[in-house]
């Protein structure tokens, strides 16, 4: 078991709306079943990943469809430039927040907007993965697996303060099988390549439950 500490995606957006709307962080952060979803792909992308040393959290839904960590890798950059291509689609024309959307994806900013638009496209890529997963017994195995390690992990602990806040966690290590794993970074991939790694690599943070539940309470305030 590996414990992780740090900052909260856009943690402190989420402690300077705590603090103006007068909320308790513990009323934003109930446990659940999201968080338990969250664990489970922090696992798989740090640890439990079968084809990346530090991957996405898109691999697990690539078992028994990719032999290889080449074609794993085909097919996290085929998401990534889907999701590139849908944005480029949708705001054709609105270059001032294609813009903000990808400094909010690098964290250089924190626009709310933007925020809610990479959770609601990492949500319709889980869902295309999610329908095709039930046709591969394989992956149904491989995340069965992760889940029943995910349920013997403490709840994840969160502090506010500093103008900030921060995490506590745990994910399980284990053995990930004989395949040899890639280390991927920007750098090694062609620069055709690159913002689509850049959307895989950061697009997961937009489904912690602290920033989903804050997207959520945002709307009712």
């Amino acid at each position: 078991m590996v414990k992780i500490e740090s900052e909260v995606p856009f943690g402190h957006s989420i402690y300077a709306w705590l603090y103006v709307h007068d909320k308790d962080l513990a009323e934003l952060a109930p446990h659940g079943e999201t968080e338990r979803t969250y664990l489970a792909w922090e696992t798989v992308r740090k640890e439990l990943n079968p084809y990346f040393e530090l991957g996405t959290g898109f691999e697990g839904y690539l078992v028994g469809r990719c032999p290889q960590p080449e074609a794993a890798l085909d097919e996290v950059l085929d998401i990534g430039q889907h999701v590139l291509d849908s944005i480029a689609l949708i705001y054709r024309y609105e270059y001032d927040f294609r813009s903000r959307l990808m400094k909010t994806l690098t964290r250089e900013i924190a626009d709310e907007s933007a925020i809610r638009i990479w959770s609601a496209c990492l949500g319709a890529e889980l869902a295309k993965l999610r329908a095709r997963m039930l046709y591969d017994v394989h992956a149904q195995l491989f995340q069965a697996r992760t889940y029943r390690l995910v349920n013997l992990l403490p709840p994840m602990h969160y502090t506010a303060k500093n103008y900030d806040v921060r995490q506590t966690y745990s994910i399980f290590t284990d053995g990930v099988g004989t395949i040899p794993r890639l280390h991927i970074n920007g750098g090694s991939l062609k620069p055709s390549q690159q913002d689509a790694w850049q959307v895989v690599e950061n697009i997961g943070e937009f489904g912690h439950p602290l920033v989903r539940k804050y997207l959520d309470a945002a709307l009712y305030v």
